[in-house]
């Protein structure tokens, strides 16, 4: 993880969220809290800019806008075009906002009002986790996007038809969005056991770049595959 986070639990089969906050008494509150359901990392500056190679990976991001940061953050990421990625986020306010219009641009899950008990906090939390998690749908470019629940691929409203292989490949690379996968872990998960060989890969591949196009997968330095978000 990047220097300028604090890593609090880390678990690989937990939901990852980020707390942006730089109020140290919120933020050692929660850090005393003891909530094993997801893997949480802290970042207390406002140099946003910094997020900009990991925010992908975070599923749910805590946003404390006490210092009413919140338009800077979402001016940042409109400016380098890496917040695209439909992560929800919980925003903390002093008091209840009267304007609403900055928030349809952060994808705001819902807004929280200080002070917080941390036991409802990480009850709103796991709310939106399991709102992912059977409402999740991953966005490509040109209308192309990946419903999780259902394991399908639309374009448009248009389901896309895939193999069973191709569908349990697309899948690992969606779980992994942004990220490179490996040729090995995609013989062990989606061959899982099969005869697997870079040929066969390459073949499911370009079957499925033939329903999509030739960016929707793309090869890293001849080590695996990955595909990206919008």
């Amino acid at each position: 993880m990047n220097s300028v986070f604090v890593d609090i639990n880390y678990n690989l089969d937990t939901k990852s969220v980020l707390v942006i906050s730089s109020d140290i008494e919120f933020i050692d509150s929660l850090k005393s809290y003891s909530y094993e359901k997801c893997n949480i990392s802290f970042f207390s500056e406002n140099k946003f800019y910094l997020l900009n190679s990991v925010i992908g990976s975070f599923d749910i991001i805590i946003f404390d806008n006490s210092e009413k940061n919140l338009e800077k953050f979402v001016e940042v990421f409109k400016l380098t075009q890496s917040y695209d990625l439909n992560i929800p986020m919980i925003i903390i306010e002093d008091e209840t906002p009267n304007d609403l219009s900055l928030y349809k641009y952060s994808n705001t899950y819902t807004i929280l009002s200080k002070p917080l008990n941390e036991k409802n906090l990480f009850s709103t939390v796991e709310l939106c986790a399991n709102f992912l998690f059977t409402n999740k749908k991953i966005q490509f470019e040109n209308g192309f996007y990946f419903d999780i629940t259902r394991e399908l691929l639309f374009q448009n409203k248009k389901i896309i038809k895939l193999t069973k292989t191709e569908r349990k490949l697309i899948k690992l690379l969606v779980e992994n969005i942004n990220q490179l996968v490996t040729y090995e872990e995609i013989s062990e998960i989606v061959w899982y056991g099969k005869n697997f060989s870079i040929y066969s890969l390459r073949n499911v591949i370009k079957h499925i770049r033939e329903k999509t196009d030739e960016s929707f997968i793309k090869n890293s330095s001849n080590r695996g595959y990955i595909i990206n978000s919008l």
